[in-house]
């Protein structure tokens, strides 16, 4: 990695004279310069008017021609641009002027790879946000895990948690993808993007990757109050980091704490697992009143999308409707809400249950980052699942509504401890909901679960059926 951020030196005036072949593609100073001027809106004619450097030493650099600026060239093309702080010691740390070490830290310590802004309000979390809050601020707890179905608000839920810690500790915060696509950081930054956030990023995930030392990372950590944030660690080959990994940097860094977005508990002793579940569907204990989460959620979505729509008690019933077709799922609401100006809440009420299915396929191309829509999604934590929990998952799916422990221990069979286990599992998942009743507790598999199954039973049937 560090050769991404040093170059060779020389003190030939200007730029050097030496050319590579004709052809030769923007160097990572090249990059690094061309994204700078564009982002100051200069043509290279009055970057040079405005540095004094020559027009024909600017267009060397930024095709590679050239490679090795001065320090005198690079501090006058540094103030034409006006660049301050990790933008400055990026430039000079392309050329080779600057050790990978200063820029690193200089990145560092101005808080690059940091939280990023919400989007928007934090809905029917308030519970899970003071508690996971509590056990960070607290110090006690060095590695949480938050565990759920992909769509239902682990990430935005650690996002508010990151802000709060920052907020009320007034100490660093690393938010790290840990997938390659998507939001993810390449291990590489192209010269052309914001480098001086994606160029730490990467550097961070290069370390978590292995198989080389974490002295470097954990030097830069040192004592100071830290906490990591590891979204979307899904336990394969595509994951940019080794949990394995964060294990060790803990025990380096006494005052570090590690926070985990991620489908299936880490295996990891000590690590705290915090299952996250669907919004609710009904209201909060002791507050009858008050509309449940899953519908104050969505009831946002109708307000933006049809401001005119009166709230009538009518258009209340098939807001919940909707919300119980789809589980409660924030991504699926989310989803389900760009039809809205299409379709009135009690349409899409109706084809939510002809099939949700069809309501969580993105709505516009190349939505969500080009993420697949919520079944695939789904249908990927299904294939996850060891042997015992998919035959439990396919026993619970066949089950008409929500079914007594007990008799869910009957019905599968087995040996008991065995059922348990994977029943466990997925409800840790989030695959199937619990819900305590007068006597117990009964189980039931959500309704986009129990769909996506079915329609993975109807395709693998279908060549069967073509061949008869």
């Amino acid at each position: 990695m560090t050769a991404h951020l040093v170059g060779v030196r020389t003190e030939r005036s200007g730029a050097t004279a030496a050319r590579p072949h004709p052809d030769a593609g923007p160097t990572r100073f090249g990059g690094t310069l061309q994204t700078a001027r564009r982002r100051a809106g200069l043509t290279q004619e009055q970057l040079a008017a405005a540095s004094g450097v020559s027009i024909r030493a600017i267009r060397d650099l930024e095709l590679g021609r050239a490679q090795r600026p001065r320090k005198e060239t690079i501090r006058l093309l540094a103030d034409a641009l006006g660049l301050t702080g990790s933008h400055r010691v990026l430039l000079d740390g392309a050329s080779g002027h600057s050790s990978a070490d200063t820029t690193l830290r200089q990145m560092y310590a101005e808080r690059k790879a940091s939280v990023p802004a919400a989007m928007g309000p934090l809905i029917g979390r308030e519970r899970e946000l003071e508690v996971l809050a509590r056990a960070l601020l607290g110090g006690q707890d060095r590695m949480l895990s938050l565990v759920g179905l992909p769509g239902v608000g682990k990430s935005r839920l650690a996002l508010a948690v990151a802000h709060r810690y920052e907020a009320e500790r007034e100490a660093r915060v690393v938010w790290l993808p840990a997938r390659h696509g998507g939001d993810a950081t390449p291990a590489g930054p192209d010269p052309g993007e914001d480098s001086a956030q994606s160029l730490l990023t990467s550097w961070m995930l290069d370390r978590l990757s292995g198989p080389g030392p974490l002295d470097e990372l954990a030097r830069l950590i040192g004592q100071r109050r830290t906490l990591l944030v590891v979204d979307g660690y899904e336990h394969d080959p595509g994951d940019t980091v080794d949990h394995s990994r964060l294990v060790r940097l803990l025990a380096a860094c006494d005052r570090l704490q590690v926070l985990v977005t991620t489908r299936a508990p880490l295996p990891v002793l000590g690590a705290r697992v915090v299952p996250i579940g669907p919004l609710p569907l009904l209201p909060p204990s002791g507050e009858p009143g008050s509309a449940p989460a899953a519908v104050r959620l969505m009831a946002s979505h109708v307000g933006y999308a049809r401001p005119a729509l009166q709230q009538t008690a009518a258009v209340t019933e098939a807001v919940s409707g909707l919300c119980a077709q789809l589980d409660g799922i924030p991504l699926a609401l989310n989803l389900a809400a760009g039809w809205l100006p299409m379709y009135s809440p009690d349409q899409l009420f109706s084809a939510a249950r002809d099939n949700p299915l069809h309501l969580v396929e993105p709505v516009f191309d190349g939505e969500f980052g080009g993420h697949p829509d919520l079944a695939a999604l789904i249908r990927g934590a299904v294939t996850a699942l060891r042997p015992a929990q998919s035959r439990a998952l396919a026993a619970l799916a066949l089950m008409d509504g929500p079914c007594p422990t007990e008799e869910v221990r009957r019905r599968l069979g087995g040996p008991p401890q065995e059922t348990l286990r994977a029943v466990h599992g997925l409800l840790l998942r989030g695959l199937i909901r619990e819900e305590r009743v007068p006597g117990g507790t009964t189980v039931s598999v959500l309704n986009l679960v129990r769909h996506t199954l079915h329609a993975d039973r109807e395709r693998t049937a279908l060549p069967v059926v073509a061949r008869l």
